[in-house]
């Protein structure tokens, strides 16, 4: 255990945020108490070294001055704050099932909306009377980019991302900090159980918050997709947030998702803390697919099927243009010629494994096929083609 630095007290870093923006605007300062129990949290179980502190303080920072940001443009243009988020698609399924992959098929039709990744460091529009354009915003975004990978070698391979591409919208639930990257990021058990529990209800609202300031007058007509894996473990808030969403499901053995996904948790942790070990990752992404699986099941099975699609990624990675126009079936419209093409271009330039094989295995985190599957059970139960063929 160590207390975390005076720096990262919330007081200070509320003081630093209003200084480097120049803004003081807070609104509902509600979110102030669950920042202060991920720092307590970290300090108390998370072994975080000196880059793991540097780090917590300037993820801090950052979603701080975000939500100056949206304060700020939310007064200045009260026109734009209430647009329509017109019954998204929101795409996802245990960590490592093929989201990102759809994600970025989705992305390319034209009647589409997704978050680019330089929005979702910067979730307002841009302000040339505050020195922001979309040039300079993605540039940052880039530089942002190669930090990352110089810090987390190898996390290229598992989770390739560019400024102007398409990225998870979790980045507009870190500025609340109610986010399963936080758990991912850093071992912070107390918090871990606080979010595993919560319904974050205000969380989600100020999300859609967010996607209203960024939705801009030419995407009237166009449809968000949004999508990432925290939302499996939140499907009733999504679905109350956003009102005729399609939520799309996606599926694979859970036996390979859940060794991805701690290959991956081990990737963003290692910088962070001198503590990490193989065997604390593999129960950290088991219990948390378990519980996301369990939540999401409950709501399944009281909701039906009628706002479900499925999709198994043996059939994305397969077939994935294919899979794409079933999925347009079911949303009942038709995936035109330029989206298509667009796609299979996309796929083309873009082949698996061009940042590097993500090699990973269930033994490098202490676990077997027999205790995920056991964990799991309900779900293969559920979806026994979740694999697909």
């Amino acid at each position: 255990m160590s207390a975390p630095p005076p720096e990262l007290s919330v007081p200070s870093l509320l003081e630093e945020a209003a200084v480097r923006s120049g803004l003081e605007d807070w609104g509902d300062l509600g979110f102030a108490a669950t920042l202060s129990l991920l720092i307590q949290s970290c300090g108390e179980t998370a072994a975080l070294n000196r880059v793991g502190w540097d780090v917590l303080r300037k993820v801090a920072l950052r979603h701080l001055r975000n939500r100056l940001y949206v304060e700020a443009a939310s007064a200045s243009r009260p026109e734009r704050a209430e647009p329509d988020i017109n019954a998204p698609v929101v795409v996802t399924g245990l960590a490592r099932t093929g989201t990102t992959l759809l994600h970025n098929l989705l992305a390319l039709d034209p009647a589409n909306r997704a978050l680019r990744f330089w929005e979702a460091l910067h979730p307002v529009p841009p302000d040339p009377s505050r020195g922001t354009s979309e040039d300079t915003l993605v540039a940052q975004a880039e530089e942002w980019l190669e930090r990352l990978y110089a810090l987390a070698p190898g996390f290229r391979a598992i989770h390739a991302a560019t400024a102007r591409g398409p990225e998870e919208c979790d980045a507009l639930l870190q500025n609340s900090f109610a986010s399963q990257h936080f758990d991912d990021m850093f071992r912070a058990e107390a918090y871990s159980h606080w979010l595993n529990h919560a319904a974050l209800m205000d969380e989600y609202r100020y999300y859609a918050r967010q996607l209203r300031l960024l939705t801009r007058p030419e995407d009237a007509g166009r449809r968000w997709v949004l999508k990432s894996p925290s939302h499996l473990g939140y499907l009733d808030t999504v679905r109350a947030t956003f009102p005729g969403a399609v939520i799309v499901h996606c599926h694979r053995d859970p036996c390979e998702a859940v060794a991805s996904y701690a290959s991956l948790v081990m990737a963003v942790r290692a910088p962070y803390s001198d503590g990490v070990t193989p065997a604390d990752v593999g129960r950290h992404a088991l219990e948390r697919s378990a519980l996301a699986v369990d939540r999401a099941l409950a709501v399944r099975a009281l909701s039906g099927d009628e706002e479900f699609v499925d999709v198994a990624y043996g059939d994305l990675v397969s077939r994935p243009v294919r899979e794409v126009r079933r999925l347009y079936a079911r949303l009942g419209r038709p995936l035109s010629d330029e989206a298509a093409t667009a796609m299979g271009r996309w796929l083309l330039d873009h082949p698996r494994h061009r940042h590097g094989r993500h090699e990973y295995s269930l033994e490098q985190f202490g676990l077997s096929p027999a205790t995920v599957r056991d964990r799991l059970a309900d779900y293969t139960d559920r979806f026994p083609g979740a694999e697909g063929h």
